[in-house]
Formats: structure tokens, C-alpha cells, sequence
């Protein structure tokens, strides 16, 4: 019985390291997304580049960053059914996977305002480049915040604070662009539009603070 509970902890303990790493590459994946959604954004309303074809690198992406999802969830459901902290794993990678869906979503939409020559009032263009640049920031906090769970679990529960920071400073300039557009613009179809496509940067941000609180859990497994 002894040799068995010591292989079983062997098992889990390949699982959790493989977990990890998945967790990691999809990490790594979605970071590729959201920075060919800010090019995107930033080409969208500098009218250079093909809307099309950044859009189909983000859903190459998000479907790349879906493959790596399934080979997760196929490890931690069939590899080691009864790993400890497999909920806190999952929980993790699905609101990551959310802020992919959510990503891919903004470039729809953006290709679409693209194909109907919509153009935006500069002053709310150059306030969504600055909102999505900023997801961006939040995002690679994230990111690092996820890798160190591998190293240094203490050092991951620091960056949780960073990305709630991160996260803070997005909202004010959510809240402040928000105002902005029902302030300024007087199209009621443009106003929207406009913030649909805040509310959707928002969310992602939003997501990736959801993120970083799984991300304590599982750090806080490792230093209890």
C-alpha cells in the first residue's frame, strides 16, 4: 500500500507539472492574440493594413490557443482524475480561454466596422488605442504571473497585486473614455458602437483579474 500511494504521488506530481506547463503555453498563446488584436485596433483607425487578415490570425490563434485547452482538460480529467487542486487548474484556464473569445470577438466586430467604412472622431479613437494598449500591459502581468506559479509561487502572489493595479487603471480610463463618447457624440448608432467596443476591452481586463485571484489559489496551495 505504501509503494502505491508513493506512485500515485509520482503520477499527480507529473500531471501537476505538466498542467503547469500547459497552463503556461496557453498563457503564451493568448498574449499572441491580444497583441495582434492591439495591432489591429491600431491599424484599424490608422486605415492601414487588411482588417480580413488580422482577423484570421486572431481566430488562427484562438484556435491554437483552443488545441491547447483540450490537450489541459484531457490532462487533468483522464491522466489524474483525482489531482488535488484540479478545479483551481481549470477555473484558471477557462477565464483565460474567456479572454481569447473575448479578444476574437473585438476583431469581428472591428472587421465588420472595417468592411462598412466606418471611421471613428480621432480624440475617441486615440482613447480606444490607449484602452486596448493598456489591456495589453494587463494581460503580460498576467502572463508573468501565471509562469512564476511554476518558480516561485511567492513572487506569483506579488504579481496578483500587479495585475489588480493594472486592472484598476483600465477601469478609470474605461470610466473616463465611457463619458467621453456620451458627452461628444451625438450619432446614437456611433455612441453604441463606441461602447460596445469599450465594454468588450472592459470585460477582458475585467477576465484577467478574475484570472489572477485563480492564480492566488493555486500559489497559495504551493507556500501553505
Amino acid at each position: 500500500m505504501t509503494f502505491q500511494r508513493e506512485e500515485l504521488s509520482d503520477l499527480e506530481n507529473k500531471v501537476y507539472r505538466k498542467s503547469l506547463d500547459l497552463l503556461t503555453d496557453h498563457a503564451r498563446k493568448v498574449q499572441d492574440i491580444m497583441r495582434s488584436l492591439v495591432l489591429m485596433i491600431d491599424n484599424f483607425f490608422s486605415s492601414t493594413g487588411s482588417m480580413d487578415e488580422h482577423y484570421e490570425m486572431v481566430s488562427k490563434l484562438e484556435e491554437e490557443a483552443d488545441e491547447i485547452k483540450i490537450e489541459l482538460i484531457d490532462t487533468l480529467t483522464k491522466s489524474a482524475p483525482g489531482l488535488l487542486y484540479r478545479e483551481d487548474f481549470l477555473r484558471l484556464m477557462f477565464n483565460v480561454e474567456k479572454i481569447a473569445e473575448t479578444a476574437q470577438t473585438v476583431s469581428r466586430f472591428i472587421m465588420k466596422l472595417s468592411k462598412n467604412d466606418m471611421r471613428m472622431d480621432p480624440a475617441i479613437a486615440e482613447g480606444l488605442i490607449s484602452l486596448a494598449g493598456e489591456s495589453l500591459s494587463a494581460y503580460e502581468k498576467l502572463r508573468s504571473c501565471i509562469m512564476a506559479l511554476a518558480m516561485n509561487p511567492m513572487y506569483a502572489l506579488k504579481l496578483v497585486g500587479e495585475v489588480h493595479s493594472a486592472e484598476n487603471k483600465v477601469d478609470l480610463m474605461q470610466q473616463d473614455l465611457d463619458l467621453r463618447i456620451i458627452i461628444n457624440v451625438k450619432d446614437h448608432g456611433l455612441v453604441l458602437v463606441y461602447r460596445d467596443l469599450v465594454a468588450n476591452l472592459e470585460l477582458m481586463v475585467d477576465t484577467m483579474r478574475d484570472a489572477s485571484d485563480d492564480v492566488r489559489i493555486l500559489a497559495m496551495h504551493r507556500v501553505l
